[in-house]
């Protein structure tokens, strides 16, 4: 029975589409056909009836990962399960003793990319930035301190590793050098690579289109999805807006009140570059 050796965590927008594609190109590495199996998250699959560890034991949760080869280290990346106890006491427990991998992004930052993914590619609600922001849930979701102190106490640092999304993008042949010496894997292989950045958010035309081939992906293995998708997003996506003044404001004020979690943040986890989030 195949189980995971490593899981790719995060808050929404930190670049864990794109750490899973990069990771799953890898000859020693096997990802999950379906990037996020929301398995021992602590609500069922938003997209869809799925297996759950409320329902189904691990070996439904290893046919995920049947196909690896022997010499494969397999995952999968459910970014939600930063938030999980679920996964944080479970996957723990797994005879893989499996590796934990968290991407983070500056907290205003990562609640503005939030909210133009809902608004503007989910076709949200949300009318403006100011209305996503008085929601609490939201601001929980950049709590990062606050979640990652769980798994490191339960987990230890020795198998949880944090980077920034800022760090991932500016620096990815490095960063991969350093994962695949946590993952114990050939880093040679990021050299030259083609890092296809992934999940980038843009207007949606169609909703409906656009929820569909949400549910469908899982089943499209990724060589087609990779021929497939610039075809898609040329019909079905349109340039985000301009971020206005308002917007502008609002994200000032946001970094300002959180600069006391970015000092918590960096107590916890002393070797995240966070000077970068300046």
């Amino acid at each position: 029975m195949k189980l995971p050796e490593f899981i790719i965590g995060g808050a929404p927008k930190c670049g864990t589409s794109s750490l899973y594609f990069w990771l799953a190109a890898h000859p020693e590495v096997y990802g999950s056909p379906v990037k996020e199996t929301f398995f021992y998250s602590d609500a069922k699959n938003n997209f869809g009836p799925g297996p759950h560890c409320s329902k189904d034991d691990v070996s439904v949760y290893a046919k995920y990962f049947q196909a690896a080869s022997a010499h494969q280290k397999a995952f999968e990346a459910t970014a939600h399960y930063l938030y999980c106890d679920n996964a944080r006491t479970e996957l723990m427990n797994l005879p893989t003793q499996p590796k934990m991998i968290f991407l983070l992004r500056e907290p205003s930052m990562q609640m503005f990319s939030h909210y133009r993914m809902i608004r503007y590619r989910l076709n949200g609600k949300q009318t403006t930035f100011e209305d996503y922001c008085k929601k609490e849930d939201w601001h929980r979701l950049a709590d990062y301190s606050l979640h990652l102190s769980k798994w490191l106490e339960q987990w230890g640092h020795e198998r949880v590793r944090v980077y920034l999304f800022e760090d991932l993008m500016r620096n990815k042949e490095a960063v991969l050098s350093d994962i695949s010496n946590f993952l114990d894997i050939d880093s040679d292989f990021y050299s030259n690579f083609d890092f296809e950045h992934r999940n980038k958010t843009v207007k949606i035309k169609s909703g409906g289109l656009h929820q569909f081939g949400l549910k469908v992906q899982r089943y499209i293995p990724h060589g087609v999805q990779k021929l497939l998708l610039p075809l898609y997003m040329k019909f079905n996506s349109d340039v985000l807006p301009e971020m206005t003044d308002a917007e502008r404001a609002l994200l000032a004020t946001l970094k300002s009140e959180k600069r006391a979690d970015r000092e918590e943040l960096q107590q916890l986890i002393p070797y995240l570059p966070l000077q970068l989030w300046d």
